[in-house]
């Protein structure tokens, strides 16, 4: 009787330590990092945000002070809210999540990131917000040429449709002073 008690309190601290003690890990691997559901729109906050999209400008967007987040920083206010940026898209790729990366230019040359979330992951064609992407893929894909691994520059206006995003520093190219970005975006005209 005695060796059922170690094996079944063997058994129970084994399970007890799967998911490297997190309560909230995914059971299987996720497409990206760095606040990954605020970015893909599958968020707890995701409810909160403002659909009806405020004009703003990449100047506007880079005048705030940086704000220092986590992987683990909820939705904040300022990232509650839609916007439609005008801006020439100079520079695309597709990143290593497989997310297009815009980097967007004013006529002031301040810079700024726009990301569309790829379908391939499949958290993100879950996502209700799925459609939008593909949209905003297709018109990459139809007005800039089909991205790659490599930048590939352009110099082409648009209007950017999406939802504030804080990052952080690590190695992006064409951030804003302060990391804010257009992530998820949801629509290109």
């Amino acid at each position: 009787m005695k060796k059922y008690s170690y094996l079944a309190l063997a058994l129970f601290a084994a399970s007890c330590s799967s998911n490297n003690n997190q309560p909230n890990a995914p059971a299987t691997a996720e497409c990206g990092v760095e606040r990954w559901h605020v970015k893909i729109l599958t968020d707890p906050a995701v409810g909160a945000i403002h659909w009806q999209p405020v004009a703003t400008t990449i100047a506007d967007q880079n005048s705030f002070p940086q704000i220092n987040v986590s992987d683990d920083t909820g939705r904040m206010a300022f990232e509650e809210q839609a916007v439609t940026v005008p801006a020439t898209i100079v520079a695309f790729k597709r990143e290593d999540d497989q997310d297009i990366h815009l980097v967007l230019v004013d006529s002031f040359q301040d810079s700024m990131i726009a990301e569309i979330p790829s379908t391939s992951c499949p958290e993100v064609a879950a996502s209700a917000y799925a459609p939008d992407y593909n949209s905003a893929a297709q018109w990459v894909t139809a007005h800039l040429g089909t991205p790659t691994s490599d930048f590939k520059h352009v110099n082409v206006n648009a209007t950017i449709t999406g939802v504030l995003f804080q990052d952080f520093a690590h190695g992006q190219t064409g951030h804003a002073r302060n990391y804010r970005e257009v992530h998820p975006v949801t629509k290109i005209e």
